[in-house]
C-alpha cells in the first residue's frame, strides 16, 4: 500500500510539472502598435497569443504602407508623438502602464523636441 500511494505521488508531481510550461505558455499575451509618420495615423492590436498575429492587427487598423511596429509580450506598450516634429514617435514597452508611457515618451523625446501618451495597452485584453 505504501508503494502504490508514494507510485500514485509520483505520477500526479510528473503530470504538475509537465502541465507547468504548458499552462505558462497558455498565459503568454502579445500587443502591438503601428504608426505611419507621413499619415500619422496609428494602430494597435493586443490579447493575440503571438507577436505576428499582434502585428498584423495593428498594421490592418493603422492601414499605412510606411506603418512602422514595436511589440510587447506580457507587460504593456506606448506610443507618444511630437506635436512639433510632424511624424515625430516613439514607442517602448514596460512592466507596468507608468512604465511603459515614460519609456515611450523617452524614446520620442530622444528625437524630438516634445512628446505626449496617445496610447498606452496591456498585452492582456
Amino acid at each position: 500500500m505504501r508503494n502504490l500511494s508514494r507510485g500514485i505521488l509520483l505520477i500526479i508531481m510528473a503530470v504538475a510539472l509537465a502541465a507547468g510550461p504548458a499552462l505558462q505558455a497558455a498565459e503568454e499575451t502579445y500587443a502591438a502598435i503601428a504608426y505611419s509618420p507621413s499619415t500619422n495615423r496609428w494602430g494597435y492590436g493586443n490579447g493575440y497569443p503571438t507577436k505576428s498575429e499582434a502585428i498584423a492587427r495593428a498594421l490592418r487598423e493603422c492601414g499605412e504602407n510606411d506603418a512602422k511596429t514595436n511589440w510587447c509580450k506580457n507587460s504593456w506598450i506606448a506610443l507618444a508623438l511630437s506635436n512639433k516634429s510632424p511624424g515625430g514617435w516613439g514607442s517602448a514597452w514596460g512592466e507596468t502602464k507608468a512604465a511603459a508611457r515614460s519609456a515611450a515618451i523617452k524614446e520620442c523625446r530622444s528625437r524630438n523636441p516634445d512628446a505626449h501618451v496617445v496610447l498606452c495597452i496591456p498585452s492582456a485584453r
